[in-house]
């Protein structure tokens, strides 16, 4: 199977896990608290911050492409769970927020989607790959050309989200 085809169920996987975020019914009402609570910058200069959130996303892309020492079955979870946090977020913002706010606080995570499905991908690929290779005996080959491509591009685009979300999410 190509990296391709672990994109699109990464991406399936991620996508249900929004829906079921999204349709979870919330326990509070953000709306009697302080709205401008929910939005302020951390009292951090953005250098730390972007350091600081980018370690956070490096973290999560090495769950999910470590994942695939257990066969794939963390980083199913791992993005599974991502996705409902932020279909949770949408559903809760959304009841209580206008939409210029969500989007302006919401939409530069919209990158975060992307390196979140591609390392899931990547564990789903080391995970079938030792499926074949060390359960099933078979001789697999290991597209590592494409693999150390795919690890380039979402560090890429993990530390393009992390400047977003510290220099455009998080600014006053």
């Amino acid at each position: 199977m190509s990296l391709n085809s672990f994109t699109l169920s990464a991406t399936a996987v991620y996508l249900t896990g929004v829906l079921v975020g999204f349709f979870i019914d919330p326990d509070f009402d953000i709306g009697s608290m302080e709205r401008t609570a929910l939005i302020q910058p951390f009292d951090q200069p953005k250098p730390a911050l972007f350091w600081s959130i980018a370690g956070n996303n490096l973290s999560v892309a090495l769950i999910n492409i470590a994942g695939g020492f257990s066969l794939g079955i963390v980083s199913l979870l791992n993005t599974f769970y991502n996705g409902v946090v932020l279909g949770y977020a949408f559903s809760v913002a959304g009841n209580d927020l206008p939409v210029t706010v969500i989007l302006r606080h919401l939409l530069p995570h919209a990158i975060e989607i992307v390196w979140i499905i591609l390392s899931c991908s990547l564990g789903l690929y080391l995970g079938l790959y030792l499926i074949r290779a060390v359960f099933l005996h078979k001789r697999a080959g290991f597209n590592y050309k494409g693999f150390m491509i795919r690890i380039g591009v979402t560090l890429t685009i993990l530390l393009v989200a992390a400047f977003l979300e510290a220099y455009v999410s998080l600014s006053g």
